[in-house]
């Protein structure tokens, strides 16, 4: 039936994905890595000094599906209705007489009409693994300085495809006009739009456009596109608009390595998980063995590669922890890779990198996990203590962003203060302290720290994120329970709370 499917689809809008297309098995609830093994990773340079005009991936199917990313079947006296929602979302729904939409299949269709279903459910795992492809794509494209595409090559490939579409729509791009200027602009609605609401005059065929990094913005435009994502409630791709920037430091504009991320003791489990999501190659696939070091690899735009070597954390190589150390950049020559000046790396790709590191230290670091067993880790408790609560990293100053534009629009806005490491909340029994790093709470005044481990939801009930980030909506249920401490149900903490024992 499978098959049927992919056949006539194929005979509708050109090839399926082939296993030449990236891979997607991903671990569940996990976000696509931002890296992309098809064409587009190594394009050719064209005579305006980017993309050529051809499609990045003219395999990229249609599924049938109109402009707007829908398509719609009678199925036995119901509508089903498969509908990309928006750049993370696809949909099917079934709607009845009565004109509302119904999540599961009815029950009068399940039999009779099986074959069908089979077929629909089929098609949306086509999709969602599609769309899921092409947000990897267009991550991917964040670390190419000189990714662009003529307009009408661009109109093509992305803003004009049913799934392509969805994800160009929920970015931020720049238009080259006449005389080389760029200008920022979302699509929107088939409208480009600027970041102060105003219509972009549309570009000329030839005109060149890229994807916008905040990288290449000023500090002002860039938080007035933070702004806008949250004011129009924008759902993007991936994280564009508040993104973590990384720039070469003073101390690194000599030198052939960093140590900016050096020194962290990380879950080793966790650092391979997110190497896959995020594209890097460790040397050794399972458990570090006979304490020897690592590294792993992540191949960038234009011929880069950087370089993560980390340690175990243990001199005999035993258990889960391992010490992060340097990084480095690579150029490619011809077949060999060749160590680079890290300024001498262009400035997405430096930052893109360095990007990934400091998320695998703020993601894995032993001093973010509020279960690790204090008195079972004596050798590291130094380290956990001062990084728990220390000088947080750039998701930190991202999640400050994103909490500086949200909090305002919640019932607790009164209550809370943000300075560059923490959330302050006022409760109605004491004063508290959410640290925008790792998440664990402090109380006033005199530091006691406090677990509290909130059960698992998506973020607030109807209040709108910029980007997925579990730690940022832990952050705000934490801020939400303890601005109204003195409800607390929960009579283990309470009691911890009025008695300062954490």
């Amino acid at each position: 039936m499978f098959d049927d499917l992919r056949a006539r689809l194929t005979a509708l809008d050109g090839p399926w994905p082939t296993k030449d297309r990236p891979t997607r098995k991903r671990p569940a609830g996990k976000r696509p890595a931002a890296t992309w093994a098809g064409p587009a990773a190594a394009p050719p340079p064209d005579d305006g000094g980017g993309a050529p005009d051809g499609p990045d991936d003219p395999g990229v199917p249609a599924y049938g599906l109109g402009g707007d990313g829908s398509l719609a079947r009678d199925v036995g006296g119901y509508q089903a209705v498969l509908a990309i929602e928006d750049p993370l979302t696809v949909r099917l729904t079934y709607v009845g007489a009565n004109g509302y939409p119904l999540p599961t299949v009815p029950g009068a269709l399940k039999v009779p009409h099986a074959a069908e279903i089979r077929e629909l459910k089929a098609l949306a795992k086509g999709v969602r693994g599609t769309l899921a492809d092409e947000r990897a794509r267009a991550e991917a494209l964040m670390a190419e300085d000189g990714r662009s595409w003529r307009h009408g090559a661009w109109r093509r490939e992305w803003l004009d495809h049913p799934v392509s579409g969805a994800v160009a729509r929920g970015l931020i791009w720049e238009f080259q006009d006449s005389g080389g200027i760029w200008h920022a602009a979302t699509p929107g609605e088939r409208v480009l739009v600027t970041v102060d609401g105003r219509a972009l005059p549309v570009p000329a065929d030839g005109a060149r456009v890229r994807l916008w990094h905040p990288a290449r913005a000023r500090p002002g435009v860039v938080r007035a596109w933070r702004d806008f994502v949250v004011d129009n409630r924008m759902v993007q791709a991936f994280k564009q608009a508040f993104r973590e920037v990384c720039m070469l430091g003073p101390d690194e504009e000599g030198a052939a390595r960093s140590d900016r991320f050096a020194g962290h003791i990380v879950r080793y489990a966790r650092l391979r998980e997110l190497f896959r999501e995020r594209g890097w190659r460790p040397d050794h696939r399972g458990r570090l063995h006979g304490g020897a070091p690592a590294a792993a690899r992540r191949v960038l735009g234009g011929g880069w590669r950087a370089v993560l070597r980390y340690d175990p954390a243990e001199a005999a190589g035993q258990g889960d922890r391992v010490v992060t150390g340097q990084v480095r950049f690579e150029r490619r020559d011809r077949r060999h890779w060749s160590r680079a000046r890290l300024a001498d790396a262009p400035p997405l790709v430096f930052s893109e990198a360095m990007r990934d590191v400091g998320l695998f230290v703020d993601a894995a670091s032993i001093a973010a996990d509020p279960d690790w067993p204090d008195g079972e880790d004596r050798h590291h408790l130094h380290y956990r203590r001062e990084a728990a609560f220390g000088r947080p990293g750039a998701a930190a100053e991202v999640r400050r962003a994103a909490l500086e534009r949200v909090l305002p629009r919640t019932k607790i806005a009164d209550r809370c203060a943000l300075d560059d490491r923490f959330l302050a909340v006022r409760g109605e029994l004491r004063a508290y302290r959410i640290h925008l790093g790792t998440g664990h709470v402090r109380m006033e005044p005199d530091g006691t720290p406090l677990r509290i481990v909130p059960a698992r939801r998506k973020g607030q009930s109807g209040l709108f994120l910029p980007f997925e980030d579990e730690r940022l909506s832990s952050i705000l249920t934490k801020a939400s329970l303890l601005a109204a401490d003195h409800k607390i149900a929960d009579e283990s903490l309470l009691r911890r709370i009025r008695e300062g024992t954490g």
